[in-house]
């Protein structure tokens, strides 16, 4: 195996997790935000060296995705809007 063969499949090994993290992100917006503030919570600990604590106080500061279906609830605008009535009739 040659030194390109070997950076080429570790660049499409990157793009593929990458766009795997991404679509669970975009599926499970709930529980991505619960494992990113898990992940945020054990990296922002006294102990930890500075970078760690300063990528865990990043993580933890990430506001979820805007829209409806991101599970969010905090605009109101998702649900349904004004009811309407609707008449069935009969067939004659």
């Amino acid at each position: 195996m040659s030194a390109y063969s070997l950076f080429e499949l570790s660049v499409v090994a990157l793009i593929v997790a990458a766009c795997a993290i991404r679509a669970f992100g975009r599926f499970a917006p709930k529980t991505r935000m619960r494992m990113q503030s898990w992940l945020a919570l054990r990296l922002d600990r006294p102990g930890q060296a500075a970078w760690l604590r300063k990528l865990g106080r990043k993580l933890g500061a990430a506001a979820p995705d805007a829209g409806c279906g991101s599970g969010c609830g905090t605009c109101g605008t998702c649900g349904p809007g004004e009811t309407k009535t609707v008449q069935v009739h009969a067939r004659k």
